[in-house]
């Protein structure tokens, strides 16, 4: 049999553990919702739907318009500017692109510079990543690249430029 009171005092005890177990679900419950949102932005920021690029290309590359259409099919926002051989070439020294890394068009998406068919899941690595960096490249026209044709031949690097350093962004 309890004595009188006893139930007062276990309350009494209990309460103060209670009101820090009800604080630390409260703390859990707003990391876990800042976390959430936190991905929401970042996931929505870098969406194929969410991205705008701008590809700078001449009239004469069927391949560059294949890699238009693929960003496009991906829901990417796609403006093309055309320019003659010259233009493109002023606009790739202007951006300090090494020749090294040169393909047949060069994208613009917000602040970075894209050089080639580079494929839409490094693009928005590259935008979610943010990395201190001028661009990223796949030089040249690799076969089974999107925009290009035929079958991959082994792994591909897209490399990644800031400043004068050339350094691997990602291997496929």
């Amino acid at each position: 049999m309890r004595k009188k009171g006893q139930k007062g005092r276990i309350h009494k005890m209990l309460g103060p553990f209670i009101a820090a177990i009800s604080t630390t679900l409260v703390i859990i419950a707003a990391i876990l919702l800042s976390q959430a949102l936190d991905g929401t932005r970042q996931t929505a920021s870098t969406s194929p739907a969410n991205i705008e690029i701008t590809v700078y290309r001449t009239s004469a590359c069927s391949c560059c318009a294949e890699y238009e259409e693929y960003l496009r099919s991906k829901r990417v926002v796609v403006k093309t500017i055309i320019l003659d051989p010259a233009g493109l070439s002023d606009l790739r020294r202007r951006i300090g692109i090494p020749s090294a890394l040169l393909s047949c068009h060069t994208s613009i998406v917000e602040d970075y510079f894209v050089e080639g068919h580079v494929p839409l899941e490094v693009i928005s690595r590259l935008l979610a990543e943010r990395p201190d960096v001028d661009g990223i490249a796949l030089p040249g026209m690799p076969q089974g690249v999107p925009g290009m044709g035929g079958t991959r031949k082994g792994p591909l690097q897209v490399f990644a430029l800031s400043g004068d350093s050339i350094s691997v962004f990602m291997e496929l």
